[in-house]
């Protein structure tokens, strides 16, 4: 057993949640409410048997399963779907997979620090889905479904792979910070792939620089105000 996730676990973010859910087809309504939830998260866990439990005001789920074990779930307060789910572990990662209607499906969980992380994969899924269909109109082209989801498994994959390359980059530089640098380091093999971080990096930077420029702006507008009220 790897690590211990037993504890009581409060939402403090999320990122693409509207992504994920309009992946699994979920209805406008509770597109817009869950954002403004805040779950929270009960984690009970002996050895390799969970019961996780998730609790918020507008509706609960409990989910209990073993470590390496399939079992039957329907997903109750998302899509209520019912799935083959697979939970097994991954180093300190507890990774789910799903298999039913909706196609490249599951989660990770992970421990950094006394955070709780969750990564949902239907979100890499929708993004793809949306990338292809903006080239497929692009190039009167269509992309199948089957096609879709290998993009996106494929996409995972690498990711997981980058992160442990930079993983073992900065542990080995004996640092405990990922920067750009060490980002554009990891993906020199691949020109694009570098070619798009660098232009990435420089828009996020300009983003930095104008913001930093309006609130210095803002600052001097508002000293200037305050010194002619003096007058």
């Amino acid at each position: 057993m790897p690590v211990d996730f037993s504890g009581t676990w409060n939402i403090i973010s999320n990122v693409n949640l509207e992504g994920y859910m309009v992946a699994l087809g979920i209805d406008f309504a509770i597109r817009k409410i869950a954002p403004m939830l805040k779950p929270q998260k009960v984690i009970k866990q002996d050895g390799d048997c969970f019961t996780i439990r998730t609790q918020t005001t507008f509706r609960s789920y409990e989910c209990s399963f073993k470590v390496g074990e399939e079992f039957n779930e329907v997903t109750k307060g998302m899509d209520n779907r019912s799935c083959q789910t697979l939970v097994e572990w991954k180093d300190d990662k507890l990774v789910c997979v799903q298999k039913g209607e909706k196609k490249n499906r599951g989660w990770t969980h992970w421990i950094e620090g006394d955070e709780l992380h969750l990564r949902l994969k239907a979100a890499v899924h929708y993004t793809v889905g949306r990338m292809c269909q903006k080239i497929g109109e692009d190039h009167r082209r269509e992309f199948s479904r089957q096609v879709i989801a290998a993009i996106a498994e494929t996409a995972v994959r690498q990711c997981v792979i980058t992160i442990y390359n930079l993983k073992f980059d900065f542990r080995h530089a004996k640092r405990s910070t990922v920067s750009t640098e060490d980002v554009k380091l990891t993906a020199r093999r691949s020109t694009a792939l570098s070619i798009y971080i660098q232009n990435k990096s420089e828009e996020l930077n300009q983003d930095q620089r104008d913001s930093k420029k309006k609130k210095n702006t803002g600052k001097r507008s508002r000293d200037t105000e305050e010194e002619e009220s003096r007058e």
